[in-house]
C-alpha cells in the first residue's frame, strides 16, 4: 500500500475513533455494543495481519511489532475475559471496576495511537528529507 493510501486510511480510522467517542458521549449503549462486537473481530484480524506483515521487516522491527502486538492482544483478551466474568455477575461494584478498567485500557490505547501517529508523521517527514537529499546528490553529480 502506498504511503498516501496509508495516510488516507489512517485519517479514516481517526475519523471512526472520533465518531466512536461522539457515540460514547451520547450514551447509545445498543449502538456501542454492536460497534464493540464488530471491532472485536476486526482487532483480532488486524493483530494477525500486523504479526504476519512483521515477518517481512528487519529482525529487530519484526520482533518489536510481534511482541507489541502480542502484548496488546493479550491485554485486550484479558480485559475481555474480565469484562465477560463481571458482566455475568451483574453487581454494581463489579460493573464500576469494569468501567474503570475499560476506561484505563482506552486511555492506554489512545496514548499508544497518538505515539503511533506521531511516529508515522516523523517517518513521513524523514522519508521526504531523505528523498530531497538524494535528489540533491543526484543533481550535484551531474
Amino acid at each position: 500500500m502506498a504511503l498516501s493510501d496509508q495516510l488516507t486510511d489512517l485519517a479514516n480510522r481517526t475519523k471512526q475513533l472520533e465518531d466512536a467517542a461522539a457515540t460514547t458521549r451520547s450514551k447509545d449503549r445498543t449502538k456501542l455494543e454492536e460497534q464493540r462486537e464488530k471491532l472485536q473481530s476486526k482487532v483480532k484480524t488486524e493483530a494477525q495481519n500486523i504479526q504476519s506483515s512483521a515477518g517481512k521487516a528487519q529482525a529487530d522491527a519484526r520482533s518489536w511489532w510481534a511482541d507489541t502486538t502480542a502484548r496488546f492482544e493479550q491485554r485486550r483478551a484479558e480485559l475481555q475475559t474480565k469484562m465477560d466474568q463481571r458482566r455475568a455477575e451483574r453487581k454494581l461494584d463489579r460493573a464500576k471496576r469494569n468501567a474503570d478498567d475499560a476506561e484505563e485500557y482506552a486511555t492506554d490505547m489512545v496514548a499508544w495511537a497518538t505515539y503511533a501517529i506521531d511516529s508515522a508523521e516523523y517517518a513521513v517527514i524523514d522519508a521526504v528529507i531523505a528523498q530531497d537529499e538524494a535528489d540533491e546528490l543526484v543533481a550535484t553529480a551531474r
